[in-house]
């Protein structure tokens, strides 16, 4: 089902924007663990007095910080590892299907010997696969710099949880922003609704997380699910990571379908 010829080509066109991103996780990543302290937590907690508590709500920020794990749940998976692979995520759907259909270069991959199927879903399975290979990457530069910096403190276990279901959340994402550009031949409403959507699910999160009286806004938004304290704390994260895949099965199925169904324009 998967053309190997233009999956490969596909890498080719994309691994510069994996790898940017990549580099700039892995900065924030490194910086946020050369901030930690074991020692002396209590001068973390008193950074967050600096800032107003609604803010530090929003941006998913914990005051129960107490282990190096839980740190890094808090500050960096709290709001910068959706924000981030959020515009990546943006960029590549747009780059892999609506792009080349508004500039026309997707007639050449249609007069080839492959159905309209094999190439959405080979170029779907790539942008799959680099969120898979970003957050596989994260996490072996997450180990390897906590090992190098405080030895043992980190839980890779529940690491690897919170990796697992961080990279899912950012699937659907993936999928969402993918859906829209097999939707549209036109970049400018493909990337309307593409990027408008995860956008508003995202503020959602964050004024859902400031008061009790807006949580309703979290929990309808695709971040309902997810909190990365409570996945390192507890580890329960089955029921979400379940919903975040059925989601991504179906947006895909989507995908394919609405792209076979409408009228090219090329």
């Amino acid at each position: 089902m998967i053309n190997l010829v233009l999956l490969k080509t596909t890498v080719k066109k994309n691994w510069v924007l994996l790898f940017i991103f990549f580099a700039v996780l892995t900065f924030y990543m490194t910086i946020m663990l050369a901030m930690y302290d074991p020692h002396d937590t209590e001068a973390i907690m008193s950074m967050l007095e600096l800032f107003p508590e609604d803010l530090m709500k929003a941006m998913g920020f914990s005051g129960l910080v107490t282990t190096l794990t839980g740190y890094l749940a808090s500050w960096l998976y709290g709001l910068l590892m959706l924000g981030f692979p959020m515009v990546y995520c943006i960029i590549l759907a747009n780059r892999l299907v609506v792009k080349m259909v508004d500039n026309t270069s997707f007639a050449f991959l249609l007069s080839t010997p492959n159905s309209r199927s094999r190439i959405i879903v080979t170029q779907g399975v790539y942008a799959l696969i680099s969120l898979l290979v970003l957050f596989a990457a994260l996490f072996g530069v997450g180990v390897m710099v906590s090992s190098i910096m405080f030895q043992d403190a980190l839980d890779i276990g529940a690491f690897f949880k919170l990796n697992v279901t961080t990279m899912l959340v950012n699937m659907v994402v993936m999928m969402i922003c993918f859906f829209f550009s097999c939707l549209f031949n036109e970049v400018k409403r493909s990337a309307a609704f593409g990027a408008g959507i995860p956008i508003a699910f995202l503020l959602m999160h964050m004024l859902g997380g400031v008061s009790p009286d807006a949580e309703i806004l979290k929990r309808i938004s695709i971040y309902g699910f997810y909190d990365p304290m409570e996945v390192v704390h507890s580890g329960t994260v089955m029921g979400a990571n379940l919903a975040y895949s059925v989601c991504i099965v179906l947006l895909f199925a989507g995908s394919i379908l609405v792209f076979n169904r409408k009228r090219l324009l090329l």
